[in-house]
């Protein structure tokens, strides 16, 4: 499997990865933890290395199939032998909009750790940013709006949430 650079980051992602939205779900046909343990197995001895998962999989989730399950079946995995979090590139992410705080940012990291069973997650992502950033403005401008942004702010700024993951990323919670 070919790895490419993420970015600056010196993290080595495989070209392909798996993705974990519906694991653990409601839905009649999602994939049991047995399952999802199988496809992370089969996936990492065919060179796999990035999972993409989200604090708020599965994807549907009730009572029974709460938000936080699908990190919870990775992080299982991963307690089986302890040498595989080495192994994996994870990538989660917050849920976005006005949850998107820096206190919420922190907490929220931490709960995805402690579902997971590690102490430093290797990509942190906004789920869906706040709706005024330069990624969620394609078609309009690609260049941040300072003012445009304090108008329409539904969380914090760009400028904070930037700071916030930058501080993170310091001090080692957050690879890259």
């Amino acid at each position: 499997m070919l790895r490419r650079s993420l970015g600056l980051s010196g993290i080595l992602v495989s070209e392909l990865a798996l993705g974990t939205q519906r694991w653990g779900s409601s839905d009649f046909n999602a994939p049991d933890e047995a399952a999802c343990h199988q496809m992370l197995d089969i996936a990492t001895a065919n060179g796999v290395n990035l999972v993409d998962t989200a604090e708020q999989y599965p994807i549907p989730s009730d009572r029974q199939h709460p938000e936080g399950s699908t990190e919870q079946i990775i992080g299982s995995w991963l307690a089986k032998d302890r040498r595989r979090r080495g192994e994996l590139v994870i990538a989660s992410k917050i849920t976005g909009g006005r949850n998107v705080t820096p206190r919420n940012i922190e907490a929220d990291l931490q709960g995805t750790l402690r579902r997971l069973g590690t102490d430093y997650l290797d990509v942190y992502l906004l789920h869906w940013p706040a709706r005024y950033t330069p990624q969620a403005n394609w078609g309009q401008s690609l260049e941040y709006n300072h003012q445009l942004a304090a108008s329409a702010r539904e969380g914090a700024s760009f400028d904070e949430i930037a700071a916030t993951m930058g501080k993170l990323v310091e001090a080692g919670t957050i690879r890259g």
